[in-house]
């Protein structure tokens, strides 16, 4: 019997022990989820979307106008279909409104003819809207952050009947103004349905046609609004454009890439790719001037460590606001069990003599 164990003692099923106070390994295994998808991957999935709900609203169209009594409903298709468009339901009010971006960690293929490059200043993103005679700022949480009149379609009491006007911009508190990265609707004109060069094209002739008064100020346009120009993303254009001056006096913060086909959607998109300019050579392979790179933080060592840290940032700041609100709740409570204690020491006394 000695014999036999002694034999089985050097037999090792694996060749690292597991650790019993560990999680057991076959654990992991059991009812995994598969891991989420690529930018490129979420990016093509959001373009076969759009295509998707395009082709049944031209579907339903035809069926509209050809008016047939032989028409079949697949329940499963209009489930889909209403699956579709409720990832770009427009939210209620202006939370979680505008199309914010991602961190370009996937350059897709054809990069240089999919996207267009616009510069950004550095500034607080916000939707201006001119409506009814007054024109109203609305920050990232929908918050309205001020109201004043402008020269925008609607914007001031004397224009009010001239319909209204949605832009998407950055406020520089530095200079007073209004960056226009892009435009939404205009003189009741909704182009949210438009692809990213028709809308920024239309942008580019209102400002240059009809909306010349709001690029100056005065006494009904207190702030400046001006339209920053986009570029094709080929190398050549790229390098140029971070070695010359920029198209506005303040610094630049970063450069969002916009997809072509890409929709003005709300909240965060895989469509939208965002990157600083110290960045370049690393995901585009793209030289820059030595100005730009000395802007690079001196803990940054790339872009998937720096993603890490700003989550892990995130989720420090959010576990100390719930701590927060937690000891203030405690805090809460025991000052009602105090007044509580007191009340009942008062009524003792009161009732004692």
């Amino acid at each position: 019997m000695e014999d036999l164990l002694s034999s089985l003692g050097g037999i090792e099923v694996t060749s690292c022990p597991n650790n019993p106070h560990a999680e057991h390994p076959h654990f992991a295994l059991y009812k995994v989820k598969a891991t989420g998808s690529s930018q490129d991957e979420r990016r093509k999935m959001v373009l076969q979307a759009r295509k998707e709900a395009r082709y049944d609203l031209l579907s339903l169209i035809r069926n509209i106008d050809e008016a047939s009594s032989d028409v079949t409903d697949d329940n499963n298709d209009d489930m889909e279909c209403e699956q579709v468009r409720s990832c770009y339901a427009r939210p209620k009010k202006f939370r979680n409104f505008l199309m914010l971006s991602e961190w370009l960690v996937d350059v897709p293929e054809n990069f240089c003819h999919t996207h267009l490059a616009v510069p950004c200043p550095v500034g607080k993103r916000c939707l201006v809207m001119a409506a009814r005679g007054r024109t109203r700022a609305y920050a990232k949480s929908g918050v309205m952050v001020r109201e004043f009149p402008t020269m925008l379609p609607g914007g001031n009491r004397h224009i009010c009947n001239r319909g209204f006007a949605l832009l998407d911009c950055i406020w520089s508190e530095v200079n007073k103004t209004y960056y226009v990265l892009d435009l939404i609707m205009w003189l009741n004109q909704s182009i949210l349905e438009s692809e990213t060069q028709f809308r920024l094209e239309w942008l580019k002739s209102r400002m240059e046609e009809e909306a010349q008064e709001v690029q100056e100020t005065s006494r009904l346009n207190p702030f400046r609004f001006q339209r920053v120009p986009y570029y094709d993303c080929s190398p050549e254009t790229l390098q140029r454009l971070m070695a010359e001056e920029m198209p506005f006096s303040v610094p630049l913060d970063g450069i969002l890439f916009y997809h072509k086909e890409s929709h003005y959607t709300h909240g965060t998109t895989p469509l939208v790719g965002w990157l600083k300019g110290y960045m370049f050579p690393e995901i585009l392979g793209i030289p820059v001037p030595e100005s730009v790179l000395m802007e690079k933080p001196l803990k940054y060592v790339n872009l998937p460590s720096h993603i890490q840290y700003g989550e892990e940032k995130r989720n420090a700041k959010k576990n100390e606001e719930k701590m927060e609100v937690s000891s203030a709740q405690g805090q809460k409570k025991k000052n009602k069990k105090t007044t509580k204690s007191k009340l009942q020491e008062s009524k003792m006394e009161v009732s004692g003599s």
